[in-house]
């Protein structure tokens, strides 16, 4: 063969020959002939095997120079060809390569493989482009998720592979022989290499079906790196790819990993970190894809390979300083991965351990990074670390405490991997199975003071504390004598030889201090001092080595180079003294070793085990003080903050961590979650706490569970018993609270039970009620039980046991009825059933034991069950009053005749109603209760008739209706069907009937209740007495029972609450007493949805108490405004700013409810924006009494909720116009503060520059200047390249107005405005004015924006010609518009007037209760006062006796 094939660089170089023997293709077949030659080929492959590509490479070519135009099945007939001849000529040269080659079949075979390589590395890149790319109809059709179609009859997938493994089959050969040299040519190399490269850019290799494929390219790219030098190239074309291709991190790294572990070619690792470690940091923070894939390659190729990452690590830090935070991120996952792979072994040399404290220290140091990002994955790092068991114990006490420091990151992810990693700590250490701190404490005292005691005379450690004392006693006696010495040398010292001279040649630094230390010890104090000098000269470090050594409580004071000759002295004397010292101690543990091995050993085991358990508690003490941090993210916004804390808590409580109790009982109110998987999760944690007892049979097990939850239940507040209802209602719901646990409940309830407690019993029946919220039956059946048991004879004494009976029995109730269906018979019992005798007998009984305070809690209960379920309630609680006023009129000195005269008369409020002279004294006490007794029965029977008897009235109309249909004739129905449809369209059905109904109601709730001649009426002037009397009625109790009874009377009827409402407003104003004033103004809020008009005169008392002294008054009128407002029950007026006081309120919860309340209030379009103005202006006026700081923290969170720029201009201009009715400085500068708030664009600035005149003469204040320069400085940050200049100019203006202080006469010029002279004056026709700008309002009618509620001075009105005359000059007054629309002057207050005012208001304070009550302010009436009486059931007869 006389011909050399050369691999071409572009395919054109087979056309032209450049060489002498250099083969060229002869001709270029056209698209008719390459089909018949590829049926030649087949022929001439059958008798010539491979060598007939010498003849038919044209053939190929042809194909590959046409391929755009060639069919595929050509294409694909052509790709066949070429694989078999590859696979046969793989089988010719595994046995040509065996035997000696001479030049002729050299030269043959190196032709064919090239030739071979060539076209089916060729051939595999042009189907795989023709693979990749989009067909035409996907082209039309855009993006889709369907499978891509290909135009391809054959597998491509499935060829390729067999492609790949056949190229494999033929490099895996000693080719390189048939090479002379046997040096394989680069151009043959990069051929087959760049093709494997070009396949791994298809995003489909990474597909699981291609894992072959992608084998066959990694052993390809081994087999060229280790025979054939292709490792530099093969690092730069990896760094190459994964700049572009983030896809192929796996497959690179695998390539990377074959590489180094089948071909044993490790450095090309090395040569890949460098080539990573060379990139410039700003260039990897500017391209994330590319970095994000160099980090990622970097980790997973050290978690394939760490051992050859190792070495080189150190040219990858330089990164952990670098912008890059993903860069960061791959090299600290790097090292995690070499400290769990390679350093976690127990045989580590020296060097390795320290390599690994490094590791450790630099993800220790990295927890505080900057970048969350960076900060979340170093903790995803330390979590791999302590879950596969790697961390060492040293390193664990700092890593909790950084740990424990993220906790409160700002960053979700670092806060939800901080907790995963003290969980996963809490679940790995190597301490023990339950860390209780308690008696961890106990066990190391214990166990140390048994160490203690085992030490032979003396502890160690009093011994070296005892030694240093003496030490420095001695230092301290031979310092007197030094200290002539020294002095005496430093005079003579220029007379004496030089002090070096001293010291021979061979003399070393041991040496020396050893003579020098002699000499002291022996009183040749001379010639030491003298000695010490000339060594300070011959040995310069001896000062600085000696300072390093230094112990502890240096009085001398440190120079920075080198110490003076007698701290020297000191430090030698103390270190000579300490070294024989430690000498002796060692040679006497020595000595004792000897005598007595077995003690020795002993103490040892001792040792040990006194510094586990101060390891364990320390380790449980700081997992302790991690409790109330992660406590408070169970109230987190985000849910992975919950999930996790929720298991952390779960963890901790198996554990034994006493703390975490408290997250155990946090977690109760999650039930209420709205999200399903925190209700999910806390459902979880309470069913593997509480519900999963292990070992015994079913009765213990349902007895565990039982305690579990009785435990809950011990020392619960009202929060946690109703959290823990929900919580039962789903473990109920979800049948984890068998029939087994319900029985022994009731045997616990019962006291079946030996050994069970009343506490016990108490909680089984809170148990029981809680149950039957989700299954009624559980109380249905077991009624007899609840009333026998829980109001039988031990609920005399334990009013606690009846309570929760109560509680239980009000969970019996009627089903609720789908819509439009008639309502089943309500639940009722006899009013002789036991449950009501019993009740009453408890009430009534105990109601002279004044010392249980749990009277009034059962009280309430009681009627609440007698109204649920009695047929009567109204005959029971009648019953029951005048049982316990009979009681309590027997408490006082009634005489027996009276007793009886009472008895015949039969009404016992008779002697309630005596006059003083007969001096008839009531225990305060039990009036208390009565008073408390008669206030609930009031209300509930409101409520009866609200919803039980209106309800019942409802039911027997449907159940009516329905008769009256059945028994209607057919023809008659559907005439009747139709009216009723018209009916039904228009809103009609039933609302003529309905309305009659609540309006018969109503009538018996205003005259036949709490007035008129019923026995709630004969209460009223007794409640009305003792709350107008608080002399004759001192008691605290009594009081507050009476104004709480009051209230609840006037919620009955609006006659009543009308002629009362006066005589509470004054107790809430004037009452001495926290309590009454906090309950009077809950009891408002309620009075202000039952009467709103009746309240609404009253309104700015009710914000006057937003300034009690008392925080819960405070708390509770917060609260209470709050619900009203938002619910558009109170209309927002200007008192709206003491509610924005409250923000800087020193109670915190105060504050918080103040910010919550603004937040909610932003919700409601623009209510912030127009109670704005009013705002600032009531509060920067100096008579309301708010200090400058206290204004700018309220105005910066009130300003934040200020977004939309048609605000933020509309506020410039009001703001502006302000300034005119200022009266101190003091107000300039708060005006000023809340411009610098808003934020600013064009139009808003234009705005500055057309009202500059308003605040010119105020810039001379330097902190109104600087308040406007915070102005161009937010301004400039945002600003158009167009609204520059208007900056400009306005901040050149300013910078003017503040340094000369310029006049109005040339503030006018420079302004281009009117050229005012005076204040107050009205402007000439035509002159500008701040406010011109605005298009004047048509005749007839002003147009009103609600958006801009207040305009500036001079502008409220249009300006008439009646103006313009020489009238007397009239003060500016800027007013603004509240909601209301009611006009309010601002700054410009009578003083006088309010000095009065002021003045009048001490003295009625001054007065007591019985002074001249309070008087509301006129307000405008809302309208009619109706209400709808919402219905639910009952089977009550209205034609019973009204109570």
């Amino acid at each position: 063969m006389d011909f050399e094939f050369v691999i071409p660089v572009s395919r054109d170089d087979l056309l032209n020959k450049t060489g002498v023997n250099q083969f060229v293709v002869d001709e270029v077949l056209t698209l008719r002939e390459i089909s018949g030659a590829i049926q030649d080929i087949r022929a001439a492959f059958r008798s010539k095997g491979p060598d007939c590509i010498f003849e038919h490479f044209d053939v190929f070519f042809s194909v590959l120079c046409l391929q755009k135009d060639v069919d595929t099945d050509v294409k694909e007939d052509a790709w066949g060809h070429i694989v078999k001849i590859a696979i046969q000529l793989s089988t010719k040269l595994a046995t040509v390569l065996e035997e000696e080659l001479d030049p002729a079949i050299r030269k043959t075979n190196v032709n064919l493989v090239k030739m071979t390589c060539y076209l089916l590395c060729q051939f595999m890149e042009m189907l795989e482009s023709d693979e990749s790319k989009p067909s035409t109809n996907q082209a039309i059709r855009g993006k889709s998720r369907k499978k891509k179609t290909s135009s391809m009859t054959i597998d491509w997938a499935k060829e390729r592979e067999s492609g790949m493994k056949t190229l494999l089959n033929l490099v895996q050969l000693n080719i390189h022989r048939l090479w002379d040299p046997p040096v394989v040519d680069d151009e043959f190399v990069s051929l087959v290499t760049n093709c494997c490269y070009k396949i791994l850019e298809n995003p489909e290799i990474t597909h699981a079906v291609n894992k072959d494929c992608r084998d066959a390219i990694c052993h390809i790219i081994g087999m060229m790196v280790k025979r054939y030098n292709h490792g530099l190239g093969a690092s730069l074309k990896i760094i190459q790819l994964l700049q572009h291709f983030e896809h192929l991190v796996g497959p690179l790294s695998s390539a990377v990993q074959v590489c180094v572990e089948d071909y044993n070619y490790k450095s090309i690792v090395s040569e890949l970190i460098r080539e990573i470690g060379r990139m410039d940091g700003a260039d990897l923070s500017r391209d994330t894809s590319g970095t994000r894939a160099y980090s990622a390659f970097l980790v997973e190729m050290t978690e394939k390979c760490p051992a050859a990452v190792l070495p080189n690590i150190s040219l990858l830090l330089c990164h952990l300083d670098g912008e890059s935070h993903a860069m960061r991120n791959g090299v600290l996952a790097a090292m995690g991965e070499i400290l769990m792979k390679v350093l976690s072994k127990d045989d580590l040399d020296e060097k390795m351990k320290d390599t690994r404290d490094q590791f450790l220290e630099k993800l220790e140091d990295h927890v505080h990074d900057i970048h969350a990002y960076v900060r979340s994955k170093v903790l995803q790092i330390w979590l791999l670390i302590v879950n596969a068991k790697c961390l060492p114990l040293p390193h664990q006490e700092n890593l909790l405490r950084l740990v424990i420091g993220r906790l409160q990151d700002k960053s979700s992810s670092v806060r939800k991997y901080a907790i995963q990693l003290i969980t996963a700590l809490l679940k790995n250490n190597p301490f023990a199975a339950k860390l209780s701190t308690q008696e961890l404490e106990l066990s190391y005292e214990k166990e140390a003071e048994k160490l203690k005691e085992m030490m032979p005379d003396e502890e160690v450690e009093d011994a070296n504390e005892s030694f240093k004392a003496k030490t420095e006693e001695e230092w301290e006696t031979l310092k007197k004598d030094l200290l002539p010495v020294v002095d005496e040398i430093a005079e003579d010292e220029e007379n004496r030889s030089t002090p070096a001279s001293l010291i021979a040649e061979e003399d070393t630094v041991e040496l020396v201090l050893e003579k020098i230390y002699t000499q002291l010890t022996g009183s040749q104090l001379k010639d030491a001092v003298m000695l010490m000098n000339a060594a300070k000269e011959s040995f310069p470090d001896i000062a600085t080595e000696k300072h390093n050594t230094e112990q502890e409580n240096e009085e001398e004071e440190k120079e920075s180079v080198a110490m003076d000759t007698l701290t020297c002295l000191k430090n030698l004397f103390i270190v000579k003294k300490h070294a024989s010292h430690a000498l002796s101690a060692t040679e006497a543990m020595q000595t004792d070793t000897q005598r007595d091995p077995a003690v020795v050993n002993e103490i040892a085991k001792q040792q040990v085990l006194v510094q586990y358990l101060k390891e364990s508690l320390a380790f449980a003490t700081q997992l302790q003080a991690a409790v109330p941090v992660i406590s408070q993210l169970l109230g987190s916004k985000n849910l992975t903050d919950v999930m996790e804390a929720i298991e952390f808590f779960v963890t901790g409580f198996e554990f034994g961590l006493t703390a975490t109790m408290i997250g155990i009982r946090r977690m109760l109110p999650l039930i209420w979650s709205k999200e399903s998987g925190i209700k999910d999760a806390v459902v979880a944690a309470y069913k593997r706490l509480y519900l999963n007892p292990q070992g015994g049979n079913a009765r213990s097990k349902a007895q565990a569970i039982v305690n579990n939850l009785s435990a809950l239940t011990m020392g619960a507040t009202l929060c946690d018993l109703t959290s823990l209802d929900g919580l039962i209602v789903e473990l109920m719901k979800s049948g984890e609270l068998g029939q087994s646990v319900i029985q022994m409940l009731w045997e616990r309830f019962t006291m079946k039970i030996a050994g069970t407690t009343p506490d016990e019993s108490r909680a089984a029946v809170q148990l029981i009620a809680m149950a039957a919220g989700a299954d009624m039956a559980v109380v249905k059946t077991n009624i007899d039980v609840l009333v026998m048991e829980g109001l039988g004879p031990r609920a005399d004494t334990d009013l606690l046991l009846a309570r929760d009976t109560c509680l239980a029995l009000l969970k019996l109730s009627t089903p609720k009825t789908m819509k439009g269906d008639v309502a089943s018979d309500p639940y009722r019992l006899s009013e002789t059933h036991d449950m009501f005798t019993s009740l009453t007998r408890i009430l009534v009984k105990s109601s002279t034991d004044l010392e249980n305070r749990y009277w009034i809690p059962l009280m309430e209960q009681a009627v609440n069950v007698i109204y649920k379920l009695g047929e009567s309630p109204d005959i029971i609680c009648g019953d029951l009053i005048k049982k316990l006023a009979l009681e309590c009129s027997q408490t006082g000195d009634v005489s027996e005749k009276d007793s009886q005269e009472a008895d015949e008369d039969g009404n016992p409020l008779d002697a309630l109603e005596k006059e003083d002279e007969e001096k008839v004294t009531f225990a305060s006490g039990v009036l208390s209760r009565l008073l408390s007794l008669v206030g609930h029965v009031a209300l509930r029977q409101l409520v009866h008739l609200d919803v039980a008897v209106f309800g019942e009235m409802k039911r027997r109309r449907a159940i009516q209706e329905q008769k009256d249909w059945i028994q209607t004739p057919a023809s008659k129905q559907n005439r009747t069907k139709d009216n009723e449809n018209i009916e039904e369209e228009m809103g009609l059905a039933g609302a003529a009937a309905e309305d009659a109904e609540s309006e018969y109601i109503r009538k018996i709730c205003e005259c036949e209740v709490v007035t008129g001649n019923t026995l709630l009426a004969a209460f009223g002037p007794l409640l009305e007495a003792v709350c107008s009397n608080h002399q004759k009625y001192p008691d605290q109790e009594l009081q507050t029972a009476a104004s709480l009874a009051l209230a609840k009377f006037m919620m009955v009827s609006s006659e009543f609450c009308d002629q009362h409402l006066q005589l509470l407003f004054t107790m809430l104003e004037k009452s001495t007493s926290p309590i009454i004033r906090a309950n009077t103004i809950i009891a408002m809020g309620d009075l202000c949805f039952r009467f709103p008009n009746l309240v609404e005169p009253w309104t700015p008392h009710l914000y006057a108490r937003l300034r009690d002294e008392s925080s819960d008054v405070r708390k509770n009128t917060m609260q209470v405004l709050t619900h009203l407002i938002l619910n558009d029950m109170i209309k927002v007026k200007g008192q709206i700013s003491e509610m924005a006081i409250c923000i800087v309120d020193h109670d915190e919860r105060i504050a918080s409810l103040a910010k919550l309340f603004f937040n909610e209030l932003a919700k409601k379009g623009n209510a912030v924006y127009n109670i704005m103005p009013d705002m600032i202006s009531r509060l920067s006026d100096p008579d309301i009494g708010i200090d400058e700081e206290h204004f700018r923290i309220i105005m910066k969170y009130l300003f934040s909720f200020i977004q939309k720029d048609k605000h933020c201009e509309s506020l410039v201009e009001k703001l502006c116009h302000r300034y005119r009715a200022t009266r101190v400085d003091r107000q300039w500068r708060d005006l000023s503060f809340c411009l610098s708030m808003l934020s600013y664009s064009e139009k808003s600035i234009a705005k500055l520059h057309e009202n500059f005149m308003c605040f010119a003469d105020k810039l001379a204040d330097e902190e109104v200047y600087n308040c406007f320069c915070t102005i161009i400085s937010k301004s400039r940050s945002f600003a158009k390249p167009e609204a520059k200049t208007l900056i400009d100019e306005l901040e050149h203006r300013l910078e003017s107005c503040h340094k000369k202080g310029l006049n109005e006469d040339e503030l006018v010029e420079r302004a281009g405005a009117s050229p005012i002279k005076h204040k107050g004056k009205t402007p000439r026709k035509g002159a500008k004015t701040p406010a011109a700008h605005k298009a004047k309002p048509k005749r007839g009618r002003r147009k009103t924006d609600s958006s801009d509620e207040e305009t500036g001075p001079g502008t409220d009105t249009p300006v008439t010609r009646t103006q313009h005359g020489r009238g007397a000059k009239k003060k500016p007054a800027a007013v603004f518009n509240d909601s209301d629309d009611s006009d309010i002057e601002l700054f410009e207050v009578d003083k006088t007037s309010k000095k009065k005012k002021g003045q009048a208001e001490k003295e009625n304070e001054s007065e007591g209760s019985d002074s001249e009550p309070l008087s509301p302010k006129p307000a405008r009436p809302r309208g009619k006062n109706k209400r709808r009486l919402n219905p639910l059931h009952s089977p009550l007869s209205v034609s019973n006796t009204p109570v």
